[in-house]
């Protein structure tokens, strides 16, 4: 097993993605599990993929509802 952390230095490919959550499910995945990895990767990248998409809106509606905040507190100042 590779003893070095994964560190992107750029866009991560599909296929990194893929490689990353195969060595997750057979590091990590419960004995059973690691006789036949690919469906525990199959659903790390599933869940990684569903994530991603999710991440950009969550971002930006708490930012704008921090925004919101902060201009209502310094209005009432």
């Amino acid at each position: 097993m590779a003893k070095d952390k994964f560190e992107p230095s750029e866009e991560i490919s599909e296929v990194e993605i893929k490689l990353e959550c195969l060595r997750l499910a057979t590091e990590f995945a419960p004995e059973n599990d690691r006789r036949d990895p690919l469906p525990v990767a199959d659903k790390y990248f599933d869940w990684v993929k569903q994530n991603s998409k999710r991440q950009p809106e969550k971002t930006a509606s708490s930012k704008v509802k921090l925004q919101t905040l902060n201009a209502k507190t310094r209005s009432s100042s």
